[in-house]
C-alpha cells in the first residue's frame, strides 16, 4: 500500500469516526462539540410535520455535515456533503475496501451504523453519503 493512500484512508477513518459520534447526541451536545466551526441551526415546519438539524461546515477538509433529529431530540441522519467530487469518490473506495456491503439494501455496515449514498440532483456534485444508527 503506498503511503498516499495509507493517509487518505486516515482521513476518511477519522471522519468517519467523528461522523458515527455524532448519533444519538443532543443538538445541545452537537452544537457545543463544534462551537467553534460555522454552523447554521434550522427547524422545518410543513402541516404535521416538525424537524430540526444542524449543518456544520469543515473548512480545512471542504465537507459539510447535516445531523437531522428525532422526536426526542436525537441525532438519527447524518448527511455528509462534499466540496469536490473526488473526495466523495474516494470515501466510496474507502468503505468498499474497508466495511461489507449490502447489495440488497444498498448500503454499508460499519458495526454501529449504516451507510448509504443518495443522489441528490440539485447539488453540484449530485451525491452525498448518509449515515444512520443500527439501532433506532
Amino acid at each position: 500500500m503506498d503511503n498516499n493512500r495509507t493517509v487518505g484512508i486516515n482521513i476518511y477513518s477519522i471522519i468517519l469516526q467523528q461522523i458515527i459520534s455524532l448519533l444519538n447526541l443532543s443538538l445541545s451536545d452537537i452544537r457545543q462539540k463544534y462551537i467553534n466551526y460555522p454552523h447554521c441551526l434550522m427547524d422545518y415546519f410543513e402541516k404535521e410535520t416538525e424537524e430540526k438539524s444542524i449543518e456544520i461546515r469543515f473548512d480545512q477538509e471542504e465537507i459539510t455535515i447535516t445531523c437531522s433529529f428525532n422526536e426526542d431530540s436525537k441525532c438519527t441522519f447524518i448527511y455528509l456533503f462534499t466540496d469536490k467530487y473526488e473526495f466523495i469518490e474516494e470515501f466510496i473506495s474507502f468503505l468498499k475496501d474497508t466495511y461489507d456491503y449490502d447489495f440488497i439494501k444498498n448500503r454499508w455496515r460499519e458495526p454501529t451504523c449504516y451507510i448509504q449514498v443518495k443522489e441528490i440532483s440539485h447539488l453540484p456534485n449530485d451525491i452525498c453519503l448518509i449515515f444512520y444508527s443500527i439501532i433506532q
